[in-house]
């Protein structure tokens, strides 16, 4: 047997290793982050002040077009104006009274919208069956405008709260069955299959599978859709109502008083966001398990 059958030739070292060890591992180099990061975080301090600067970049603006005299005040008062505004609709014109009334016809009517619209829209993006029956009533109806319900309503309920809870959820509810469904029809088959596979029944995967995957998208949905049952506010109160905020920015236009329109629509706008952030708030609560 020659020499080289009976020694083997030395191995040489591998690119990155040792002769004497194992390879070396390379720690990966991480990646920095730039500013506007596609689907990047950013701490929420620093949200908070983006936020803020927002806000203070609309005073600014809104402070010089006032102070500043390129507009005339009957147009956009500035404001301290309504700022004084607001103080005497709270002690002389009883607005907390008007902010109650809105809140009930506000949190009525889109309550029984989700209380209906919800199911109705999983069971359509469960069931081929019920979409067929029922999404192109719901696609007819929803493209109605809808003030043009008004006088329906004043036939059909009366004036009132009944008349104004019913506008806004004829406003709410049509939309709010086509998101819930289109939210509950985004669920993977591949989860459906895997989940009979097991021996899931049908109870089960709608119990188990759908509605987990669905609720953190139909809850979004939901705040959506209330932002759009305040939107509608001002024109529910137009029917028969004699308190309410929309009543109030309504009757502050028929005598001119810009000052309490822009009041009362600066309240509205603080309602919402203090609205919104606690949905958001109760979206973490719930949802700890989503991405978002």
């Amino acid at each position: 047997m020659s020499s080289q059958a009976k020694h083997p030739p030395a191995l040489t070292p591998r690119e990155g290793s040792s002769a004497a060890g194992p390879p070396v591992q390379r720690r990966p180099r991480r990646r920095r982050l730039g500013f506007l990061e596609p689907k990047g975080q950013i701490a929420r301090r620093t949200y908070l002040a983006i936020a803020a600067a927002a806000f203070g970049l609309i005073a600014i603006a809104w402070c010089v077009a006032t102070y500043g005299g390129f507009t005339k005040p009957f147009f956009l008062p500035a404001p301290t104006d309504v700022a004084r505004a607001a103080v005497r609709l709270f002690t002389e014109f009883g607005l907390l009274t008007d902010m109650r009334d809105s809140f009930y016809r506000v949190g009525m009517g889109f309550l029984i919208s989700v209380a209906l619209a919800v199911p109705l829209g999983i069971l359509m993006g469960t069931f081929k069956q019920v979409e067929a029956f029922v999404e192109p009533v719901n696609d007819f109806i929803r493209y109605m405008p809808v003030p043009a319900f008004i006088p329906l309503l004043i036939l059909w309920v009366g004036i009132g709260n009944s008349s104004q809870i019913s506008l806004i959820f004829i406003g709410t509810f049509f939309q709010l069955v086509i998101l819930v469904s289109d939210a509950t029809a985004h669920c993977p088959k591949e989860y459906l299959e895997v989940s009979y596979t097991v021996g899931a029944s049908r109870l089960a995967v709608l119990h188990r599978v759908i509605l987990p995957y669905t609720m953190p998208m139909v809850f979004d949905n939901v705040r959506v859709a209330f932002g759009w049952a305040w939107s509608y506010l001002l024109l529910a109160e137009i029917v028969g109502a004699n308190t309410g905020l929309g009543h109030m920015i309504m009757e502050s236009q028929r005598f001119l008083r810009t000052d309490n329109v822009i009041a009362g629509v600066l309240i509205i706008g603080v309602i919402g966001l203090i609205i919104d952030f606690t949905f958001k708030g109760a979206y973490r609560v719930l949802f700890r398990w989503t991405e978002k």
